[in-house]
């Protein structure tokens, strides 16, 4: 590929939010939620908690009868009954009584406070408070944690363990999701020969998984045009990625296949690695061709997949974890390219070194194994100097 036909990534980008691929949504119990995505604002059905309740095991009492206590001159109040945490036959105090109230008990009309048990003394019949409380002191109130109508989960967001723990409380039992899937197709004779390992659909696999969507691995087909779009015909997913066959070489088919049948969205991108990236549209189904090489591929998904993704679900940014260092060696950019260094992140004393690894080698596994983050270089700087200092994106399996 000339350097002449490849494009920008940030028009890449543009090119690909025109992209309209089909939405699917499912519902799921909360309980099995976790790092999938909601496909609607979810608002709490009520108040959580649902009535005014003890934070403390202790005596429910009225702030007011406390104002003096102290060890010297403790309040006696007359013990009428217990509170539970799931319930209550008591409604209601008079002045001058107390209840025994444990953790998530319902506070009696008459009581507006909790005295903890370690500041009162009960004798059976009655209790001695020896420290005064404020109103409400040790007491949830209702609405505290989550009021009817308050937006608990936003479209577009991933869901968390608090997400949970904060829906279950509010009795949401089920939540609409989307239903991201994408399938994945590696192309080559080596790789259907058993020459050469398919090390690259897995590992793109695992990072999609990683992100929260459905991927299936399809295996590997022949450099054959037929057989290549016979399989892509054959997966049901709404997204597929295919590796290999998307450079300039005799074997390379997918570009032309997909120009043929389809339609070209865009190919080539001024980024290395990475750069025979392509986008294309095959019966209605975005087709993402990216190297067979799995660093090349890493950066593909990573800063062209994940964003388009991204913009076509409406799901939220996740923040990217970085880290600033001094660059510990100079790194060379082709103006034009935009570059996405390996970087290892070393802790010397109170300063961070970055250190580059490599700027080439798309095949080099051992490459992501031995750095910790990437360093971007944009398509408008010749490099960035020794000592300059640096922020670098942390690889995902290290935030």
């Amino acid at each position: 590929m000339e350097l002449s036909s490849l494009i920008y990534l940030n028009e890449a980008i543009e090119k690909g939010k025109k992209v309209k691929p089909k939405i699917r949504v499912r519902s799921v119990p909360v309980e099995e939620a976790l790092g999938l995505y909601a496909s609607q604002d979810i608002h709490s059905p009520k108040d959580f908690p649902p009535y005014d309740r003890s934070a403390v095991d202790g005596f429910a009492v009225s702030a007011n009868d406390t104002i003096s206590s102290s060890r010297l001159n403790p309040s006696i109040f007359k013990i009428v009954g217990d509170i539970a945490a799931s319930s209550s036959s008591l409604t209601s105090l008079q002045r001058g009584e107390a209840a025994r109230i444990n953790t998530g008990g319902p506070i009696p009309e008459g009581a507006d406070s909790v005295v903890m048990k370690e500041d009162a003394e009960d004798d059976g019949t009655s209790v001695r408070i020896f420290s005064p409380v404020r109103k409400f002191q040790n007491v949830s109130r209702r609405g505290e944690d989550l009021k009817m109508g308050m937006t608990i989960l936003k479209k577009g967001t991933r869901v968390n363990p608090s997400h949970i723990a904060a829906l279950i409380e509010c009795g949401v039992r089920e939540i609409n999701l989307f239903d991201i899937s994408i399938g994945i197709l590696s192309t080559g004779d080596e790789l259907v020969s058993g020459l050469v390992a398919n090390s690259t659909q897995p590992f793109i696999k695992s990072l999609l998984e990683s992100r929260g969507f459905t991927a299936k691995g399809y295996g590997a087909v022949p450099d054959d045009a037929s057989a290549i779009l016979d399989m892509i015909d054959r997966m049901e997913e709404d997204i597929i990625i295919v590796t290999g066959g998307s450079g300039p070489g005799n074997t390379d088919l997918v570009p032309e296949l997909i120009s043929k049948n389809g339609r070209m969205v865009f190919r080539g991108l001024r980024i290395r690695p990475g750069r025979t990236t392509g986008l294309g549209i095959l019966k209605g189904r975005p087709v993402f061709m990216v190297s067979g090489l799995p660093v090349a591929a890493m950066i593909a998904v990573e800063n062209v997949i994940f964003k388009l993704i991204a913009e076509w679900y409406g799901l939220s940014s996740e923040m990217e974890a970085l880290v600033s260092g001094k660059l510990d060696r100079s790194v060379v950019n082709p103006v034009g390219i935009r570059s996405f260094v390996r970087v290892k992140i070393v802790g010397t004393g109170n300063e961070t070194k970055i250190i580059p690894t490599r700027t080439t080698g798309s095949g080099v596994v051992y490459s992501i194994i031995d750095s910790q983050g990437i360093l971007e270089i944009e398509e408008n700087s010749e490099g960035v100097e020794a000592g300059e200092e640096v922020k670098v994106r942390l690889l995902r399996w290290f935030e």
